[in-house]
């Protein structure tokens, strides 16, 4: 086991790395339209910052036992991890059907991929950014903004840290996925999880955006999947 240090008092830089909004929509219109369907239907009235901390709880504290570990995890990664572990990692930066779960070693086939496609386009790439109102509601820097000695091996992405997108968004797309061919559930969820992990092998997510990304998905499933027409859709694709 690698030795790791107490977390530096090092200060936030100044600026975050330039914003990428492409990418940043890419990761968030999943859960974007999930959070309008099921927000304007039933919590219209609510205040948004009170119904993310009720979903998803909030970020560790500064310089708390939590933060220390996600710290401590974040570096055993970033000396164990290995340059083939980094590229793959690398290759799920963009969110999409065939990124995620298609591919060689993906659980989906290219013709599934291509007739499922249009469905995951109608439904999950029309939202925009929504989902970042969470992010920016708890303003958690990134790992690597907040401590310099963070290195990413992949692409530094934009925006705020907790919750994670890729891990609501593979998670979400594994619920959908697993109604449609429930023989494979195991192996969409695998992948999800994987999906997830590698954000936090990358040094772009802590432990905790990754948890609270999983149970965004989860609420978030539980109500969306109760939509007739979707799940019409959806298994008859």
């Amino acid at each position: 086991m690698p030795c790791i240090r107490k977390i530096p008092n090092t200060k936030l830089r100044n600026k975050d790395v330039f914003m990428n909004i492409l990418v940043m929509a890419r990761s968030s219109f999943i859960i974007g339209l999930l959070f309008l369907s099921v927000f304007s239907a039933q919590n219209s009235h609510a205040k948004p910052g009170h119904d993310w901390v009720k979903i998803l709880g909030t970020p560790p504290e500064d310089s708390s036992v939590e933060e220390q570990e996600d710290y401590n995890t974040l570096m055993n990664y970033q000396v164990t991890r290995t340059d083939e572990e980094c590229e793959l990692a690398s290759k799920e930066e963009k969110v999409s059907l065939k990124n995620f779960f298609g591919g060689k070693d993906g659980p989906l086939t290219k013709k599934e991929v291509r007739k499922l496609r249009p469905f995951f386009l109608k439904y999950f790439l029309k939202a925009g950014i929504p989902s970042m109102k969470a992010k920016n509601h708890f303003k958690r820097p990134r790992p690597f903004v907040k401590f310099e000695e963070i290195e990413p091996c992949v692409k530094r992405p934009a925006g705020k840290s907790f919750p994670s997108g890729h891990a609501s968004v593979s998670r979400i797309m594994a619920y959908a996925l697993s109604f449609k061919f429930p023989k494979r559930a195991k192996k969409f969820f695998k992948r999800a999880n994987a999906i997830a992990k590698n954000r936090m092998l990358g040094g772009v997510h802590y432990p905790s955006d990754i948890r609270a990304g999983k149970k965004l998905a989860d609420y978030l499933a539980a109500k969306f999947f109760k939509n007739k027409k979707f799940m019409n859709e959806l298994l008859g694709n």
